[in-house]
């Protein structure tokens, strides 16, 4: 196969890639908390062969360098629901699921089946400063201030867990706008972050943005392709015709 086929190829891969970031972003536009995700691309160069100059087994073309995730929080709405939360500033809330912790900016918590304060879909629980679940079983009133503190008809039940990273680019997508933190994130508590009270931090996806990044994709993708199609007929005329001696 030529040089050319395999550039041409290894774009529609790159695009194929970014197409699908690019959708599962347009996914979770009204997805709270999310951040979306970018995905980059370097050159991989032929190799040559030690002190011959001829190009060894790699192939040139695009590769996918890296997927990161947006730093930038989503904007905030105010919604006016008790258990909805925003943060302002690098903090992040602390959960529980399945026995593991995560860190989430998803503030649209709910009581879930247990009596514990949980993420809206019931399956992370949210952590305290002590790092315990929060238990609301036989409150008939709950309220969240500013200062994270859940209080109900019999006081201040517990404060949530609100935590900071010295490198939050090291945490990892888990899903359900879920983070985790492989090790050297630099986990501590949260300083300097505001709770806003019935607000809620919305996608930080810009629907026109990323629709527009697809119709991109979708025609460096067919570029890609026609320039397969005719590196093809090039290869299929060099083996049919070029060599084909005249009687």
């Amino acid at each position: 196969m030529s040089n050319g086929m395999f550039i041409a190829a290894a774009g529609m891969l790159a695009e194929d890639a970014r197409a699908d970031v690019i959708a599962n972003n347009l996914a979770n536009v009204r997805t709270a908390g999310f951040r979306k995700d970018f995905i980059s691309f370097r050159q991989r160069l032929m190799r040559a062969q030690s002190g011959t100059g001829v190009p060894g087994q790699s192939v040139p073309g695009l590769v996918i360098d890296r997927t990161a995730w947006d730093r930038q929080p989503g904007p905030a709405a105010l919604t006016g629901r008790p258990l909805d939360l925003a943060i302002q500033g690098d903090g992040w809330f602390s959960v529980q699921r399945d026995g593991r912790t995560f860190f989430t900016r998803a503030g649209n918590f709910s009581v879930n089946s247990q009596g514990r304060l949980a993420t809206g879909d019931g399956q992370a629980e949210v952590l305290s400063t002590g790092g315990t679940p929060i238990s609301l079983t036989g409150a008939s009133k709950i309220e969240i201030n500013a200062r994270g503190e859940v209080l109900t008809q019999d006081g201040v039940a517990a404060t949530l867990g609100v935590v900071q990273f010295d490198r939050p680019e090291l945490l990892e997508k888990f899903g359900d706008a879920l983070m985790t933190d492989p090790g050297g994130a630099g986990l501590r508590a949260a300083t300097a972050v505001d709770i806003v009270p019935g607000a809620l931090e919305q996608s930080s996806v810009e629907p026109v943005r990323e629709m527009t990044a697809m119709i991109t994709a979708f025609r460096a993708y067919e570029m890609n392709s026609e320039v397969l199609r005719m590196q093809d007929e090039l290869l299929g005329k060099a083996a049919n015709e070029v060599g084909r001696l005249q009687a």
